[in-house]
């Protein structure tokens, strides 16, 4: 995870940040994927996937990968600041080795990274975006994993925050244009539905931050996809809990501009080979992600 745009304010912010860092505890390898590490046992390269890549990442020989490095488990920083760790990080490897090319992960704030796949700066994105009817105009996406959204609060939570409408009038801490985001825009309409006042969105540009806003006291919970958090709580139990269960199921999945056909295709057929070998499953268990397995690599599945 990479350290938060504003000084930590307590010992315990400091201890949070190195546990959020830690990597679990099976050995690491590494994969030649530009900057990541990954686990999963090397991989073949699979003749008729790699025929699918344009010709452009072909000749290449990498694929440009956006990624909002900071929503551990899934991508996150190592200590050095550099490495780029988690399932995204491991899953990319995977493809790579399948498609004989390197996936190299570039880091950029989560809201633009429909815009930079769009205007040509990254080819697709592995950064556990959802994969929603709202984004499918311009991009399609190849889905790997279900997750669910809901809420994080301070240990203890002294406001008895439960249910997604507890959030009305309340304060709730959010990465710009993710999820949490955009599920708050949705408790806010259901908020004036029922006569309540609408949530107290505190947009952050990366996740750490949102999770740093509720530690600080400044936010009164964090909003956002399930496996993040459980993470979160994970790595620091006597900080955080979560209250609610999740208020949906929604695939999760790799954008690719619309105009590149031919990538998304290639993507969900390296895909389909992790998945056959076992691959996927093992960094499900690394990374403690079983639950939210998604083994058919389809493609648009979100509503």
């Amino acid at each position: 995870m990479r350290i938060p745009h504003f000084a930590l304010a307590a010992a315990l912010s400091a201890t949070i940040v190195t546990a959020s860092c830690a990597a679990p505890d099976a050995a690491e390898s590494p994969a030649g994927n530009g900057g990541s590490t990954g686990t999963a046992p090397a991989l073949t390269k699979d003749d008729a996937a790699a025929a699918l890549l344009p010709d452009a990442i072909r000749t290449a020989g990498k694929v440009r990968v956006a990624s909002g490095v900071s929503f551990p488990p899934m991508e996150f920083f190592d200590t050095d600041n550099k490495t780029v760790l988690g399932f995204d990080a491991d899953l990319g490897a995977a493809l790579g080795q399948v498609l004989g090319v390197t996936f190299e992960f570039q880091n950029t704030n989560f809201d633009g990274i429909i815009g930079g796949l769009n205007a040509g700066r990254y080819d697709l994105a592995l950064t556990s975006m959802i994969d929603k009817k709202a984004r499918q105009g311009t991009a399609d996406f190849v889905d790997y994993l279900n997750s669910g959204v809901t809420f994080m609060v301070a240990k203890g939570n002294k406001n008895g925050l439960k249910d997604k409408l507890d959030l009305c009038g309340r304060t709730a801490a959010v990465e710009k244009s993710a999820t949490g985001d955009l599920t708050a825009d949705d408790i806010t309409k259901e908020c004036a539905a029922a006569g309540k006042p609408a949530v107290k969105k505190l947009p952050f540009p990366d996740q750490a931050s949102a999770v740093q806003a509720l530690q600080s006291g400044r936010a009164d919970a964090v909003l956002a996809l399930d496996l993040t958090l459980a993470y979160n709580v994970k790595q620091a139990p006597d900080a955080f809990e979560i209250a609610s269960k999740p208020f949906g199921t929604l695939p999760v999945g790799i954008p690719v501009p619309k105009s590149n056909a031919k990538l998304r295709d290639a993507v969900q057929a390296a895909l389909k080979k992790v998945i056959e070998s076992g691959t996927y499953d093992a960094l499900l268990a690394k990374w403690n992600l079983t639950d939210q397995a998604l083994k058919d690599a389809p493609i648009n599945q979100g509503e």
